[in-house]
């Protein structure tokens, strides 16, 4: 490893190498907000190009916007076991890995349920990546530091994209199944972090990103899971009442 260069460093590399509380950027700092103003730039620029392209191009970039966020995710696990640094924490088993899927899955066969798991799950949750980042420690300009930045940006944009440009609209009907599959993978993850001490989906232990700090002072180490739920509750009736309510007014009218 000490031959390999910091170009190629993951996150768990950086923090092995310069410990845990080692970063190169800070939140808010220029770095983050040049980050966050490109994220704006690109969600609003993709959307309004998607919102006047005609039906061609408009399915090309279905496709294309979706099969670069699942660039991204193959290329972090290639670089991974290239550079000798996968590990089972490594596995696309987050929930920003598994939504570069979802977008692959969308942007293949658009379906109600990949558009809802994209906008009620995804998008609020690379938002909250963007917001509260977990690549700190990775130089600016190196491979998993880019990466992880861009992916991050581009499944955050895809859905409001879709919504945008009238392809998908948010039904309240599908979230049932929504968090049913949440549910689901939670369960599948559970085990790993268990036998792994890894943190897929951050219920594996209460720390490592700001809510489950905050949802651990709040319920306890024991209960922090409680908090996410109050908290997912929050964030769906916020997305998806605007829709809701125009829905049923349509309905009246």
């Amino acid at each position: 490893m000490s031959e390999l260069s910091e170009f190629w460093y993951t996150e768990y590399t950086m923090s092995k190498t310069y410990g845990y509380d080692y970063t190169v950027f800070n939140l808010f700092d220029r770095t983050h907000i040049t980050w966050l103003v490109v994220c704006l730039v690109f969600t609003v620029g993709i959307s309004l190009l998607y919102r006047k392209s005609g039906a061609k191009l408009r399915r090309r970039l279905e496709i294309s916007v979706a099969m670069l966020a699942l660039f991204l995710e193959v290329s972090r696990i290639i670089e991974e076991i290239l550079t000798d640094q996968w590990r089972v924490g490594s596995l696309p088993l987050q929930l920003c890995s598994i939504s570069a899927f979802i977008c692959a899955w969308y942007g293949i066969h658009p379906n109600r349920l990949a558009g809802n798991l994209l906008y009620a799950l995804s998008m609020p949750g690379t938002a909250l990546a963007l917001i509260s980042p977990s690549w700190t420690m990775l130089p600016v300009w190196s491979f998993n530091h880019l990466n992880s930045a861009i992916a991050h940006i581009v499944i955050f944009s895809y859905p409001i994209m879709l919504i945008a440009g009238g392809r998908f609209k948010p039904e309240l009907r599908e979230l049932p199944k929504v968090i049913a599959i949440l549910a689901a993978m939670c369960l599948i993850v559970t085990p790993i972090n268990e036998g792994y001490n890894t943190n897929f989906f951050f219920i594996g232990y209460a720390y490592g990103n700001p809510i489950s700090t905050i949802c651990a002072g709040i319920f306890g180490e024991d209960y922090f899971i409680i908090g996410y739920a109050i908290l997912l509750a929050i964030v769906e009736a916020v997305l998806y009442a605007p829709f809701e309510i125009i829905r049923r007014k349509s309905k009246v009218n």
